[in-house]
């Protein structure tokens, strides 16, 4: 699948530099540090009379503070989310992108950090980005890697992203975007969030055209990515297990592409699947 946003992002991480100081534990000194790098970073980020290039690595320096979950909640102790969501608006491009990430990777896997995110604004506003038509792929992407971890096993951000139409900005994507690593991100939090709460999700799109275009979508890139292809008919089955939502036409289509993927990546299914999927399109 090639590197993960985080990897893309940053290339190598750069060193943080921790001076030695005697009479204090070593857990308070590092967590001393890092609240002043944090505060370091988002100082630079901050001013205007700093270079483009000093802001990126303050920007990498920053990403790299916040991976880890007690270091992420430092962000609300310290009050620097205010700070950090300003900067998703950004006129540099590179800055945008850097900001999305550094929001992106703060929420993964963070109830706390997902919740304060969420109720300061961050997710709408990150939404507003996704929705832009005019915005790069590149910082959609970004977009759509930070939605997807603000809003996974986190009520309060599923329940923003609902209010802001969120599934409707998702099925757009897959209607209107050109770009696999768009199409990738969509697929995959349409499978995450269906795993999740399969019943409640599927209330949500039901009666928007989500299948339709995933089966475009499946059509057109099976052969060369695995993955993806994965990914849909996982979405399949956990749709056919609660009811059908397909037309005819889309069963139709089901049925002429199965075979043809199932003889390029047998081994994405068991064959308990496999069996379960053409049952259902007979």
């Amino acid at each position: 699948m090639g590197k993960s946003d985080a990897e893309q992002m940053r290339g190598t991480k750069r060193i943080i530099n921790i001076s030695n100081t005697s009479n204090i534990s070593p857990v308070k000194l590092l967590s001393q540090n890092f609240n002043l790098l944090r505060k370091e970073a988002v100082g630079v980020i901050s001013n205007p009379n700093e270079t483009l290039e000093n802001k990126e690595i303050a920007f990498d320096n920053l990403e790299l503070l916040v991976e880890q979950i007690d270091n992420a909640m430092n962000i609300e102790k310290m009050n620097l989310w205010p700070q950090i969501i300003s900067f998703l608006s950004f006129s540099e491009v590179s800055l945008r992108k850097y900001a999305i990430w550094v929001c992106g990777t703060a929420v993964q896997n963070n109830s706390q950090t997902q919740k304060a995110f969420v109720e300061k604004g961050g997710l709408k506003i990150i939404l507003k980005i996704l929705k832009d038509s005019n915005e790069e792929n590149e910082i959609r992407s970004k977009a759509l890697y930070a939605v997807s971890g603000a809003i996974q096993h986190c009520e309060p951000g599923l329940t923003q992203f609902e209010k802001e139409g969120g599934y409707d900005t998702l099925l757009s994507l897959l209607e209107t975007s050109d770009d696999l690593n768009i199409f990738r991100k969509v697929v995959f939090l349409l499978t995450s969030l269906l795993t999740q709460n399969k019943n409640a999700i599927i209330t949500q799109i039901k009666d928007k055209p989500f299948n339709k275009q995933i089966i475009k979508l499946l059509g057109k890139f099976y052969a060369e990515d695995e993955d993806l292809a994965d990914k849909i008919l996982k979405i399949f089955l956990l749709e056919f297990k609660e009811t059908s939502l397909f037309s005819k036409d889309e069963i139709n289509e089901l049925r002429i592409i199965l075979p043809e993927i199932k003889k390029k990546h047998k081994n994405i299914l068991t064959s308990t699947e496999w069996a379960e999927l053409e049952s259902k399109v007979q």
